[in-house]
């Protein structure tokens, strides 16, 4: 059973409970584009304590559920108003409601807010679907209110006009500009997923055109981008921004992107290949112009693929080599043979490092 299949027999369920409820957002944009969307979100007149009692409720938050149906997790909201913004970002109060237009006015853009129902009929009050066939992002009702209620909206219609290839209605392209300021107090974490969407997606050259344009760089804290390399990993694009210790990254993060600076000064370096793992090693190929395949097949044939694989011990190594320079002498023999200049032989190897005295 599909997704959608899914979707439609949890909408005839609650339809049985005297209800009305609807797929709508991205998925019915997607949908009416000919694009298939994994991510299915229902709203509905159900309160939570009903959908609670006829469904395997798994999360509750602002006013949405996660609940699992058929083995697969949609995301059911009820209708509701939104009074007055918290901090840019959330209602100060929700009032919740059995009319589905009023829920669909609190939405952002109108190609978000086109539904769905149990018929797979579609269901278009403030006219999505006209602006899909346009392709072009506009507010649902005035532009600078939206952003007002909540700033996230300005990442979030960059992301859009870059994902999916539309244009900025000039009035919310105004209303950008204007308010771009309320971005500073949406925290880094929220502001990092929306731009990670955006270096991510195959159109990200694009994206930073309209975050240009936007006048959005040094509202972000990122006015490196401007002359960033772009590759198709976006770890790899924000390696470049300097911006490490204000961005929330794990340890880790920071550990490649400082390696991969390393990578990115110096000349194409096969070491790098042998000692990385397969992934970073992809990553590493991309900064120097290699295909995925390419550095698969390399890194797969390299003449030694760890330290265990050169054909001397460190016992061995001792009888003429100081302890304390065993390390460093591995290191040199790893080079040599990955480079050519030396053959993985034991007694070669041998000759080799008694040439290097």
């Amino acid at each position: 059973m599909t997704q959608l299949q899914k979707a439609i027999l949890l909408l005839k369920e609650i339809k049985q409970h005297n209800h009305q409820a609807y797929i709508v957002g991205g998925f019915v944009r997607d949908y009416l584009r000919g694009i298939q969307n994994p991510d299915i979100d229902i709203c509905t007149s159900m309160d939570l304590d009903l959908l609670k009692q006829y469904f395997k409720v798994k999360e509750e938050h602002y006013g949405s559920t996660i609940l699992m149906f058929y083995g697969s997790y949609f995301e059911v909201t009820t209708f509701r108003r939104e009074i007055g913004s918290k901090q840019n970002r959330y209602p100060e109060k929700i009032i919740y409601t059995d009319n589905l237009e009023e829920d669909l006015k609190r939405r952002d853009f109108r190609m978000n807010a086109i539904c769905m129902n149990e018929k797979r009929e579609i269901i278009d009050p403030l006219g999505g679907k006209d602006d899909v066939k346009r392709k072009q992002i506009v507010c649902i009702g005035d532009p600078i209110k939206r952003l007002e209620e909540d700033a996230l909206r300005i990442l979030r219609a960059i992301r859009f006009a870059t994902t999916l290839n539309f244009s900025l209605d000039s009035s919310l392209s105004d209303a950008i500009i204007q308010k771009r300021d309320l971005l500073k107090a949406i925290s880094y974490q929220r502001k990092k997923e929306e731009l990670n969407r955006i270096f991510s997606s195959s159109r990200a050259i694009q994206g930073r055109t309209l975050l240009i344009e936007h006048q959005l760089l040094d509202v972000l804290e990122i006015p490196n981008l401007k002359n960033a390399v772009f590759y198709s990993h976006p770890l790899l694009i924000w390696m470049q921004l300097g911006v490490d210790e204000i961005y929330p990254f794990t340890k880790e993060e920071k550990k490649q992107m400082k390696y991969f600076r390393k990578c990115m000064e110096e000349p194409w370096n096969l070491y790098r290949i042998y000692e990385s793992d397969l992934q970073t090693a992809i990553l590493i190929g991309m900064m120097k112009g290699k295909g995925k395949e390419e550095i698969k097949i390399l890194k797969n044939n390299l003449p030694i693929q760890n330290r265990q694989d050169i054909k001397i011990t460190s016992d061995e190594l001792q009888q003429f080599i100081p302890v304390e320079k065993i390390s460093y002498n591995y290191k040199k023999i790893e080079q040599a043979i990955l480079t050519g200049k030396l053959k993985n032989k034991k007694t070669d190897i041998i000759e080799w490092l008694k040439k290097q005295k």
